[in-house]
């Protein structure tokens, strides 16, 4: 279980170096970054980290951990997808392609279903 914290860990901190590596150049370009999924898979890693003592074993605690997490995320996903089509709807002034909303809408999606995995965590 300790060997698993510390290989999530380790790709946490390559990821992390990957992402900001990768949409570095677009931010100091001034441009939309392109990689924000891989802050998101970042995040990802960190929580998993933090979740792998929690979800090693099978039992209900893990599974009422995930469920919680999945059913609140759905409607954070909801209002992900709301408050993007009421920012980029098409008489805005904020102008973005499909990818880069899309993008987003994932990124903020992965996100929220990992840290919602790690507040359960410390709830339950």
């Amino acid at each position: 279980m300790k060997n698993r914290r510390t290989i999530f860990l380790i790709f946490g901190f390559i990821m992390l170096f990957n992402a900001i590596f990768i949409n570095g150049a677009y931010i100091v370009s001034g441009k939309f970054p392109e990689g924000l999924l891989a802050f998101a898979f970042t995040i990802m890693t960190f929580c998993l980290a933090y979740l792998a003592p929690h979800l090693a074993e099978k039992d209900e605690r893990a599974q009422r951990i995930r469920e919680r997490a999945i059913y609140s995320s759905y409607f954070w996903g909801m209002g992900f997808a709301v408050m993007l089509m009421i920012l980029f709807n098409p008489t805005s002034t904020l102008n973005l392609a499909t990818f880069h909303v899309l993008s987003l809408f994932v990124a903020f999606y992965i996100s929220t279903v990992f840290l919602n995995m790690v507040y359960y965590a410390k709830k339950y």
